[in-house]
């Protein structure tokens, strides 16, 4: 284990200490998946445009940022959650403001289907919401196994036994959807509004 200088005492000999070993095995873990956080980076720069800005409460822009960051270092249900309460938080304000206050009240299926219903939000990002919900609920609402909706289930499904590349696949999905949200949910709320 490596010292490292850390101060000097009262006569200016230097004061060492030992570096902690999980300090080192941070290390060896950040660089060993360097590679990858990159290439996810690179991912999200193709899809999420920098110059983008969207107003929102502070809550819900952590949220977004969230979402991201997660994605980059591999936490994959995070994203998934995170997107699909981004996505709720967009869903209820675009209702609110549309004066669909008890729609916006019951939860997103609600909300979707009120945004459906109404004709206030194109399907396509309807489809992709409603989506992100369904594999979503498994992760905050304890399913029984043989639901349609669980991993398990919809890696028998589609004969996927890779569960990090089924993840990263519906995170990667929960984050199109998250920026679908954001930038043509409710588009035509905020052209009446300007």
């Amino acid at each position: 284990m490596a010292k490292r200088v850390v101060g000097k005492d009262l006569f200016g000999k230097p004061i060492t200490r030992r570096r902690p070993r999980y300090e080192a095995a941070l290390e060896r873990g950040e660089r060993k998946t360097l590679p990858l956080r990159a290439a996810r980076v690179r991912w999200l720069s193709e899809v999420i445009p920098k110059d983008r800005m969207f107003a929102m409460p502070v809550e819900t822009a952590l949220v977004f940022e969230e979402a991201k960051a997660s994605f980059v270092y591999g936490n994959f249900v995070a994203v998934i959650v995170l997107a699909a309460s981004f996505i709720e938080h967009w869903f209820i304000a675009g209702l609110s403001n549309r004066g669909y206050q008890k729609e916006a009240s019951q939860g997103l299926a609600a909300a979707i289907k009120c945004a459906s219903v109404n004709s206030l939000v194109d399907p396509v990002i309807l489809d992709k919401a409603d989506r992100l919900r369904l594999i979503r609920n498994p992760f905050v609402h304890l399913k029984e196994f043989d639901h349609q909706h669980t991993i398990g289930q919809r890696m028998a499904k589609t004969r996927t036994y890779d569960i990090q590349a089924l993840l990263e696949s519906d995170a990667k999905e929960a984050l199109i959807a998250m920026y679908g949200v954001a930038a043509y949910a409710f588009a035509r709320l905020a052209e009446t509004i300007n």
